[in-house]
């Protein structure tokens, strides 16, 4: 059995060779993996103790390696056909996590299924409510929230109450209503400027 300092030490490898392929997903990674596992410990105990999940949080977006850098990195919008390829990442992040031992369980959930959403119009398998693995659907609200408290290139950030907001209103739509209903006291007193002091300490015990 490889040790669990030795798997830590390898995915911290992977998410800082993710971080230098695609500039955005380093940090990003980071705070996600901080806000996803304080939920999860709301929502389900038992998952948020499992080390994979930290995995999976990290390496969510390992697929992009697959991706072109001529998508990947393109600076301006996408075509339908840029948009398709992109959207295959949780396909091939799938494939890579299902060959190793420590990303085929809770981690390969969130890898695969982290674009899905509660409708069923979510990609790449369009997997709908409780279809969608309790992980995935845990990363995803914390996903989305720091996506939008963050600033990218085509926009600015928004304060945390208004992404508090927007992801209350896409309760049942994009998202799980009873994550949604846990997130809400935790979103509302998490700043951006306290993750980006945390994500440096994001921790793998």
């Amino acid at each position: 059995m490889v040790p669990a300092e030795v798997l830590d030490s390898m995915v911290m490898v992977l998410a800082a060779a993710l971080e230098m392929r695609d500039d955005e997903t380093g940090e990003h990674a980071k705070r996600v993996t901080q806000i996803g596992i304080e939920l999860a410990q709301v929502v389900a105990p038992e998952l948020a103790a499992d080390r994979e999940l930290r995995y999976g949080f990290l390496l969510h977006d390992i697929g992009k390696i697959g991706i072109p850098d001529r998508v990947l990195l393109k600076p301006g919008a996408l075509t339908p056909g840029e948009v398709s390829l992109m959207e295959t990442h949780p396909i091939l992040g799938a494939q890579l996590a299902v060959a190793s031992p420590f990303l085929s369980g809770v981690a390969r959930d969130v890898i695969a299924f982290h674009h899905e959403r509660w409708d069923g119009t979510g990609y790449p398998w369009g997997l709908s409510g409780e279809e969608i693995p309790l992980a995935a659907r845990i990363f995803a609200v914390a996903d989305s929230f720091d996506a939008m408290t963050t600033d990218r290139p085509y926009r600015e950030a928004v304060g945390a109450e208004a992404a508090v907001a927007e992801i209350q209103l896409q309760a049942r739509r994009q998202f799980d209503p009873d994550i949604v209903d846990a997130f809400v006291p935790i979103g509302r007193r998490v700043a951006t400027p306290d993750l980006l002091r945390y994500s440096e300490q994001v921790s793998l015990r």
